[in-house]
């Protein structure tokens, strides 16, 4: 079926040639510098390159203060945690 739509037409054509060379300087810029300069289509799923390997976030549960304890400075720890 041919596009009516010139821009989706250009579109098309624009997305069966081969993609721009990717450069170590690219990949340190991060996906979102690809995103932006149309490296990676905007409507591509990246779930499976994030599926492998550790997560890029943890979730886990917090601890919720009482409100007598809320505004209360405490000592802010630094170095490792298994002190």
């Amino acid at each position: 079926m041919i596009e009516k739509n010139p821009e989706a037409a250009a579109a098309m054509l624009e997305a069966s040639n081969d993609p721009p060379p990717i450069t170590e300087d690219d990949i340190n810029k991060g996906m979102i510098n690809l995103l932006n300069r149309g490296i990676i289509p905007r409507d591509v799923d990246l779930t499976p390159a994030f599926e492998k390997g550790a997560a890029p976030v943890l979730c886990r549960g917090i601890k919720f203060y009482d409100k007598r304890e809320q505004n209360i400075k405490r000592e802010i720890l630094t170095g490792p945690a298994n002190i």
